[in-house]
């Protein structure tokens, strides 16, 4: 062998043994790189899998637990908690002297406006003094005191009668004995016709059953309904009685309360 031929062989041994162990170290590397690599791509995998977790869109979907504001949202299950107007059948009520039928605040039917009763809208007059002929006085029945007329003592001027009402509680005076320029306390008034009834009591001459209100029966015990008569104290019946043979007394009166006094309408 020739020394060309000797160094040829001996390079092409050298390159190849050379080839050997690099590519021994190439191999392994790609081996290990590859497995490496796949670890590195699994791992980046797991790690961007960590993203799907860090995402948490199960625990961001938590949101459906803070969705309970659905839960909030049965608010809206309280608002049907009230009553559903629309489906109830309201009755046409019919209302005692004309008053109007009003709904009440959270209602759904209409009812009658409840009445005043008694004395609790009445604002009484000052009273200062009364001359020779009144007497400051309240009338069983009346809500306030005043100076009522004198019987057989009045003198009324002639002068024309006003029109004008009295203020609540109050009637013009020419209805007892008095003068339509003036008002004094009525002791019949009332604000519903369930104040005014019909009685009658002892007297010692002719009498017959007449209107009176519930807070003039109340205060006087001589008083006897005629649709409900209660027993009357012996004090209530006169000593002496008149020398009169008294007539038969008419039909019981027909009473209402018209114009916030107790009256019968069957005189009118």
């Amino acid at each position: 062998m020739s020394l060309r031929s000797f160094r040829g062989a001996g390079f092409s041994g050298f390159i190849v043994a050379l080839a050997a162990a690099c590519g021994g170290n190439v191999f392994n590397q790609k081996d290990d790189g590859g497995s490496a690599g796949a670890a590195s791509t699994a791992g980046s995998s797991s790690k961007g899998g960590s993203t799907s977790t860090g995402g948490k869109p199960s625990k961001g979907g938590s949101s459906t637990t803070g969705g309970s504001s659905a839960t909030g949202g049965s608010s809206a299950t309280a608002g049907t908690g009230g009553v559903n107007c629309a489906a109830v059948d309201c009755a046409d009520p019919v209302c005692a002297n004309g008053a109007v039928p009003v709904t009440p605040a959270g209602q759904c039917c209409p009812q009658c406006p409840s009445t005043q009763t008694g004395c609790t809208n009445v604002e009484c007059q000052p009273v200062m003094a009364c001359d020779k002929n009144h007497t400051l006085s309240q009338p069983p029945g009346a809500c306030c005191q005043g100076c009522m007329p004198n019987p057989g003592q009045i003198a009324c001027p002639e002068i024309a009668c006003p029109t004008s009402d009295c203020p609540l509680g109050y009637i013009r005076a020419d209805r007892v004995g008095g003068c339509c320029s003036e008002c004094v306390p009525d002791a019949l008034f009332c604000n519903d016709d369930s104040e005014c009834l019909v009685a009658d009591r002892p007297r010692a001459c002719c009498g017959c059953p007449e209107a009176v209100n519930q807070r003039q029966y109340d205060a006087d015990p001589c008083w006897s309904s005629t649709a409900e008569p209660r027993p009357i104290p012996m004090s209530c019946y006169p000593q002496f009685m008149c020398n009169v043979v008294c007539g038969p007394c008419p039909a019981p009166p027909d009473v209402r309360c018209a114009g916030n006094h107790c009256k019968d309408i069957g005189l009118e």
